[in-house]
């Protein structure tokens, strides 16, 4: 990630224990991606979805484009 990248307060439950600057570079991307696949499904399900609707979407095969 990028040098001006906020540095967020650790969780008290960590207690003294510090993740490495590279494990929370990887988290980042991760939550990233997750965020965007979910505002993706968000976005394709009608309002009255339920979880079986999410479940399908996420289980379908991705579209190639």
């Amino acid at each position: 990630m990028s040098d001006d990248t906020p540095q967020l307060p650790q969780p008290r439950s960590l207690g003294d224990h510090v993740i490495p600057q590279e494990r929370v570079d990887l988290i980042r991307q991760h939550v990233a991606m997750l965020s965007e696949t979910a505002l993706e499904v968000g976005d394709s399900l009608p309002f009255s979805a339920d979880a079986s609707d999410l479940v399908q979407i996420l289980n379908a095969e991705p579209e190639e484009g």
